[in-house]
C-alpha cells in the first residue's frame, strides 16, 4: 500500500507501507440466522483489530522508514450466504452479499522521530482504513470457498459391501424459512451396480417443531427396509449353523441324539450323527418404529440336515420362522449402530422327511438357537454401522435419539473445524 499525501508545512511526500500483519482479533458480538428467501445470514458487530507494520517516507533525497502499530475499533461485518442444491445432489453455498465497515483507526508510531511521523499519522489512517475494508470481504469469501469445497467432496454415497451402497443425495432444493433451513436427503439402500427401487415408499414423516439444538435429522424407517430388501434380494440373509457354533456349556447339542428327544424316529434313522441347520430369509425383513420403539418381523426358514458319515447332506425337516426383535439404536463415530434382541419366534412346519412331531416343542430349541447364535453373528455387522449424511470437518456434539412413528430423530449440536 502506498501513495502521495499533502503535509503542511513540508508538501508533497511518498509513503509506502508493507508487511501488515493482524497481531490480535476479536468479534465479541457476532450473530448467525436464517433469512427467508435469501439465506444465512451473518453479522458481526464491535470488532476490533490489532495490526503491525512497516512504512517507508520519502521528500527528494530525505528517507527514513519505522514501524507502526494500530489499533481498529467498531469493526462490523455483515455477510449473506445463499445454499442451494448443486446438480450432483450435494449441498452449495455462495456468496450472496458482503459489507464491511470499520468506525475508528489510530496509528501508533513505535520507533524514534514519532514527532515527526505524527505529523502525517492522520493521512496513514484513512488509506489503511479503506485498505482493510477492502480485504475483509475477500478474506470471508475465501473462507467461504474452503467450506464450498468440503460440501463439494461430501460423500453422499457409501459402498457398505460388494452388495449394497446407500445414497444421501438431495432430492429437492434447500428450503429457507426465518426459523431453519431444510434439507430432503434420499437415505436409500440400492444393490451395488443397480438402481432398483424396492416394491414399497417412503412413508410421510415430519420432525419435531423444536429449536433447542442446531440439527434435527430425521431418519425413516425406510432406509432399514430399503437396505432389508437389498440384502434379501443378494440372497446374503443365510447362514450355517454347526455344533461347533453352539456354546460348549450347554446341554443341548446340534445332533440327532440331542434331538431325538423331542423327535424320537431321528435316532434310529440317523443314529449319533451331527447335524446342521441352513437359517434362510423367505422375505425381506420389515422395520417399524414407533414411540420409544423400533421392532424388526423377520421371515425365514430352518432346513435342517443329518451330516452323514460321507458328509453328505440328508435332509430331515424345514421349519418357518417368523421372528418379533428389539432394536437398539446408537451413534458412534457419525455412523449409525444397532443391535437385535429376540422378543418371540413362532415356527412352523413345512415339510418332515422323518415323520410327524409336535413342531411346539422346537419351539424352545429354536430360540435358543437365535438368541445363542443367529443374533450375535447379526450384532457383529451391525457394529460397522452405516455412515451418516455429513460434511467433513463437521461433527455430532452431544446427539440424542428419539424414536417416533416411522422416524428415529437424532437432535444434536455441531461443531465445525475449519
Amino acid at each position: 500500500m502506498g501513495g502521495k499525501v499533502k503535509v503542511s508545512g513540508i508538501g508533497k511526500i511518498k509513503y509506502s507501507v508493507k508487511s501488515i500483519r493482524i497481531g490480535n482479533l476479536g468479534l465479541p458480538q457476532s450473530a448467525l440466522k436464517f433469512s427467508a428467501g435469501q439465506g444465512i445470514q451473518l453479522s458481526i458487530t464491535n470488532g476490533f483489530i490489532s495490526v503491525t507494520g512497516n512504512f517507508r517516507i520519502r521528500k527528494h533525497f530525505f528517507r527514513t522508514s519505522g514501524s507502526f502499530k494500530v489499533s481498529v475499533s467498531r469493526l462490523s461485518i455483515s455477510q449473506t450466504i445463499g445454499m442451494t442444491r448443486d446438480s450432483t445432489g450435494r449441498p452449495a453455498l455462495r456468496s450472496v452479499a458482503c459489507s464491511a465497515n470499520i468506525g475508528k483507526v489510530r496509528v501508533k508510531f513505535t520507533k524514534r522521530k514519532r514527532w515527526l511521523y505524527n505529523l502525517f499519522r492522520k493521512f496513514l489512517e484513512k488509506p489503511i482504513r479503506k485498505a482493510l475494508i477492502k480485504q475483509i470481504c475477500p478474506k470471508i469469501s475465501s473462507a467461504l470457498s474452503g467450506l464450498e469445497k468440503n460440501l463439494k467432496t461430501m460423500e453422499i454415497s457409501f459402498k457398505l459391501n460388494p452388495f449394497a451402497e446407500v445414497d444421501y443425495s438431495l432430492v429437492n432444493q434447500i428450503q429457507i424459512s426465518n426459523n431453519a433451513m431444510d434439507l430432503d436427503f434420499k437415505g436409500q439402500f440400492y444393490r451395488v451396480g443397480q438402481r432398483k427401487d424396492p416394491p414399497f415408499k417412503p412413508p410421510p414423516i415430519s420432525l419435531p417443531s423444536q429449536s433447542t439444538r442446531m440439527l434435527y435429522l430425521g431418519i425413516s424407517d425406510f432406509l432399514a427396509n430399503s437396505a432389508g430388501f437389498v440384502y434379501y434380494k443378494a440372497g446374503v440373509l443365510q447362514m450355517k449353523i454347526t455344533d461347533n457354533m453352539i456354546p460348549s456349556l450347554s446341554p443341548v447339542r446340534l445332533n440327532t441324539k440331542s434331538f431325538s428327544v423331542i423327535i424320537p424316529q431321528l435316532e434310529k434313522l440317523y443314529p449319533n450323527m451331527p447335524m446342521e441347520m441352513h437359517l434362510r430369509a423367505t422375505q425381506s425383513p420389515v422395520l417399524k418404529a414407533a414411540t420409544s420403539n423400533i421392532t424388526v418381523q423377520a421371515f425365514g426358514a430352518f432346513d435342517v440336515y443329518a451330516v452323514l458319515p460321507n458328509s453328505t447332506l440328508a435332509s430331515l425337516f424345514v421349519l418357518n420362522t417368523e421372528a418379533s426383535v428389539s432394536a437398539q439404536i446408537h451413534i458412534v463415530q457419525m455412523k449409525l449402530n444397532g443391535s437385535l434382541q429376540l422378543n418371540s419366534l413362532k415356527v412352523s412346519l413345512e415339510h418332515s422327511n422323518v415323520g410327524p412331531f409336535r413342531v411346539a416343542s422346537l419351539e424352545l430349541l429354536m430360540s435358543i438357537a437365535v438368541k445363542l447364535v443367529v443374533l450375535p453373528e447379526v450384532n457383529v455387522k451391525l457394529a460397522n454401522g452405516i455412515p451418516l449424511p455429513n460434511v467433513k470437518k463437521l461433527k455430532f456434539i452431544n446427539p440424542n435419539l428419539v424414536v417416533n412413528k416411522n422416524i428415529l430423530v437424532i437432535a444434536t449440536d455441531l461443531q465445525y473445524h475449519p
